[in-house]
């Protein structure tokens, strides 16, 4: 996870539980790069992020020469501190390297927003499942020596969600039509997915672990609920019935399988630091 260190020279701001958010955290871990996680529920996080040199999207990794505001263009900055051969993104002129990079733009684009869409669509009913997921998110973060923000608590979470919960409802169309049609982009990036898998290959893409299997497993995640995610998921007790169903029906696939590989395998592991840093 993050490094404690208040000389840490990034600050990474972040809405905790977000998936996007955890693709940069991801990148920026293995690649050994120092930060401070700066955590924000949603909506709160607006303010900060633009503060800080982004727009009103996080992840945003801000350092003194300015602020990176996107996932993907996290990754590539991490990629630029490690060794050629741990690199996310193939070098030029590997052929792999489009095939690479269409992989993960199509995950962005679709997969990330369909799982968002689809997990807000259950959880936002429920107040007590959202503050799981908050508190357990929070948690995680002070473990790693990230100290609770001043609205974490049960009495300002209660005051804070029903006007965030509409909020959230109408900016991202969270509703049973938006759910439906979030199914049907799921459905087709997981049969894909599964389909790219029948050959019994480790990585989507050749014999190493790239951005595409970062991001699909980073994005995949909150549906998957990976045992050694950094952020630990609410036990199936404390989910909605849906959503519970549908992590185990996905964790039964051979793409759900495939994330929980390479959370196991891969996201605490540590690419190296360039000799020259």
């Amino acid at each position: 996870m993050s490094d404690p260190g208040a000389g840490a020279p990034f600050r990474l701001i972040t809405i905790p539980f977000s998936h996007f958010c955890e693709k940069a955290r991801w990148a920026l871990d293995r690649a050994g790069v120092p930060y401070r996680e700066e955590a924000y529920l949603p909506l709160a996080h607006a303010l900060p992020s633009r503060r800080a040199g982004g727009r009103r999207a996080v992840p945003v990794l801000v350092s003194r020469a300015g602020a990176i505001c996107d996932s993907t263009d996290i990754l590539r900055y991490a990629d630029a501190c490690v060794p050629v051969e741990h690199a996310l993104f193939p070098g030029e002129p590997d052929p792999r390297r489009a095939e690479v990079e269409a992989l993960e733009e199509r995950f962005d684009r679709e997969l990330g927003p369909a799982v968002r869409r689809i997990a807000y669509f259950h959880l936002l009913p429920d107040e007590e499942a959202m503050f799981s997921v908050m508190r357990r998110s929070l948690r995680a973060l002070e473990g790693a020596g990230v100290a609770s923000p001043w609205w974490f608590g049960r009495g300002t979470f209660r005051a804070y969600f029903p006007v965030v919960r509409a909020i959230m409802r109408r900016m991202m169309r969270v509703d049973a039509a938006g759910a439906e049609r979030s199914l049907g982009k799921l459905r087709a990036v997981l049969d894909a997915v599964n389909e790219r898998l029948r050959d019994g290959r480790p990585f989507l893409v050749g014999d190493r672990f790239s951005s595409a299997d970062l991001t699909f497993a980073a994005l995949a995640a909150p549906l998957i609920a990976p045992e050694h995610h950094p952020v630990s998921f609410p036990p199936a007790g404390e989910l909605p019935a849906g959503l519970r169903e549908l992590i185990e029906a996905l964790r039964g696939e051979p793409a759900g399988a495939f994330v929980q590989r390479l959370y196991r395998d891969h996201r605490h592991q540590r690419a190296g630091l360039r000799a020259d840093g």
